[in-house]
Protein backbone atom coordinates (compact mmCIF):
# COMPACT_ATOMS: atom_id res chain seq x y z
CA UNK A 1 0.00 0.00 0.00
CA UNK A 2 1.35 3.63 -0.60
CA UNK A 3 0.09 6.06 1.78
CA UNK A 4 -1.66 8.78 0.36
CA UNK A 5 -2.41 10.69 3.29
CA UNK A 6 -1.01 11.31 7.30
CA UNK A 7 -3.65 11.97 9.74
CA UNK A 8 -3.62 10.69 13.47
CA UNK A 9 -7.12 9.54 14.86
CA UNK A 10 -7.96 9.16 17.84
CA UNK A 11 -7.73 5.21 19.19
CA UNK A 12 -9.99 5.63 22.35
CA UNK A 13 -13.19 4.00 22.05
CA UNK A 14 -16.12 6.76 22.46
CA UNK A 15 -19.36 6.95 23.84
CA UNK A 16 -22.18 8.54 21.06
CA UNK A 17 -23.75 11.37 22.44
CA UNK A 18 -26.61 10.51 20.15
CA UNK A 19 -27.40 8.27 17.13
CA UNK A 20 -28.42 10.50 14.54
CA UNK A 21 -30.72 9.42 11.19
CA UNK A 22 -30.35 11.87 8.01
CA UNK A 23 -31.32 12.32 4.72
CA UNK A 24 -27.73 12.47 2.73
CA UNK A 25 -29.10 15.55 1.06
CA UNK A 26 -26.48 17.75 0.94
CA UNK A 27 -28.33 21.11 1.80
CA UNK A 28 -28.94 20.63 5.22
CA UNK A 29 -25.29 18.84 5.87
CA UNK A 30 -24.18 22.65 7.60
CA UNK A 31 -27.39 23.19 9.07
CA UNK A 32 -27.97 19.95 10.66
CA UNK A 33 -23.80 19.92 12.40
CA UNK A 34 -24.45 23.34 13.73
CA UNK A 35 -27.88 22.28 15.33
CA UNK A 36 -26.09 19.13 17.15
CA UNK A 37 -23.65 21.26 17.92
CA UNK A 38 -25.99 24.21 19.83
CA UNK A 39 -28.07 20.68 21.20
CA UNK A 40 -24.68 19.65 22.67
CA UNK A 41 -24.06 17.12 20.43
CA UNK A 42 -20.33 16.15 19.82
CA UNK A 43 -19.76 13.11 18.89
CA UNK A 44 -22.58 10.78 17.50
CA UNK A 45 -23.23 8.13 15.40
CA UNK A 46 -24.35 9.24 11.59
CA UNK A 47 -26.87 7.31 9.32
CA UNK A 48 -27.73 8.89 5.97
CA UNK A 49 -29.99 7.56 3.83
CA UNK A 50 -31.57 9.06 1.32
CA UNK A 51 -35.30 10.65 2.19
CA UNK A 52 -34.10 9.66 5.85
CA UNK A 53 -37.41 8.70 8.10
CA UNK A 54 -39.04 7.74 4.41
CA UNK A 55 -37.47 4.06 5.35
CA UNK A 56 -38.90 3.60 8.34
CA UNK A 57 -42.65 5.24 7.66
CA UNK A 58 -42.90 4.20 3.90
CA UNK A 59 -39.71 1.52 3.09
CA UNK A 60 -39.95 0.39 -0.39
CA UNK A 61 -39.10 -2.69 1.34
CA UNK A 62 -39.24 -4.20 4.41
CA UNK A 63 -35.62 -5.09 4.72
CA UNK A 64 -34.92 -1.33 4.61
CA UNK A 65 -37.07 -0.86 7.76
CA UNK A 66 -35.12 -3.89 9.20
CA UNK A 67 -31.80 -2.36 7.87
CA UNK A 68 -31.93 0.71 9.55
CA UNK A 69 -33.45 -0.76 12.78
CA UNK A 70 -30.27 -2.22 12.79
CA UNK A 71 -28.18 0.72 12.53
CA UNK A 72 -29.46 2.03 16.09
CA UNK A 73 -29.37 -0.90 17.43
CA UNK A 74 -25.65 -1.13 16.42
CA UNK A 75 -24.91 2.66 17.84
CA UNK A 76 -26.12 1.63 21.12
CA UNK A 77 -24.67 -1.82 21.59
CA UNK A 78 -21.49 -0.44 20.37
CA UNK A 79 -21.33 3.48 21.79
CA UNK A 80 -23.65 3.89 24.41
CA UNK A 81 -26.09 6.30 22.59
CA UNK A 82 -29.02 6.79 24.48
CA UNK A 83 -30.68 9.47 22.06
CA UNK A 84 -31.93 8.89 18.63
CA UNK A 85 -32.13 12.30 16.48
CA UNK A 86 -34.05 11.71 13.52
CA UNK A 87 -34.01 14.54 10.74
CA UNK A 88 -36.80 15.25 7.78
CA UNK A 89 -36.45 18.27 5.46
CA UNK A 90 -38.13 20.17 2.80
CA UNK A 91 -38.01 18.99 -0.84
CA UNK A 92 -36.95 15.58 -0.01
CA UNK A 93 -36.13 13.82 -3.42
CA UNK A 94 -37.04 10.70 -2.16
CA UNK A 95 -40.33 11.60 -1.60
CA UNK A 96 -40.91 12.97 -5.40
CA UNK A 97 -42.56 15.98 -4.72
CA UNK A 98 -44.82 15.36 -1.65
CA UNK A 99 -45.45 17.84 0.55
CA UNK A 100 -43.84 18.79 3.65
CA UNK A 101 -46.84 17.57 5.82
CA UNK A 102 -46.39 14.14 4.70
CA UNK A 103 -42.59 14.57 5.59
CA UNK A 104 -43.70 15.38 9.21
CA UNK A 105 -45.75 12.79 9.39
CA UNK A 106 -43.37 10.12 8.24
CA UNK A 107 -40.87 11.47 11.08
CA UNK A 108 -43.39 11.22 13.75
CA UNK A 109 -44.50 7.71 12.13
CA UNK A 110 -40.60 7.23 12.23
CA UNK A 111 -40.35 8.28 15.72
CA UNK A 112 -43.30 6.23 17.42
CA UNK A 113 -41.66 3.20 15.45
CA UNK A 114 -38.51 3.50 17.28
CA UNK A 115 -39.98 4.47 20.43
CA UNK A 116 -41.77 0.96 20.42
CA UNK A 117 -39.24 -0.76 19.44
CA UNK A 118 -36.38 0.80 21.87
CA UNK A 119 -38.69 1.56 25.05
CA UNK A 120 -36.75 3.93 27.26
CA UNK A 121 -34.69 5.36 24.42
CA UNK A 122 -35.18 9.47 24.08
CA UNK A 123 -36.01 10.26 20.52
CA UNK A 124 -36.31 13.48 19.50
CA UNK A 125 -37.91 14.20 15.69
CA UNK A 126 -36.80 17.56 14.00
CA UNK A 127 -38.09 19.08 10.42
CA UNK A 128 -35.50 21.12 8.63
CA UNK A 129 -36.42 23.53 5.93
CA UNK A 130 -34.45 26.45 3.93
CA UNK A 131 -34.26 28.45 7.15
CA UNK A 132 -34.61 26.42 9.98
CA UNK A 133 -35.18 23.13 12.10
CA UNK A 134 -38.20 22.71 13.65
CA UNK A 135 -38.87 20.00 16.72
CA UNK A 136 -41.88 17.50 16.13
Amino acid sequence: MKKLFHFDCPREHYRADACVITCYDFRFELQVRKFLRRQGVEVYDRVKIPGSVKAIAQPDRDSDRDFVAGMVRTSLRLHAARRLMLFAHDECGAYGGAPAETIVADAAKAAAYFANLEPGLQIDAYFCDFDGVYAL
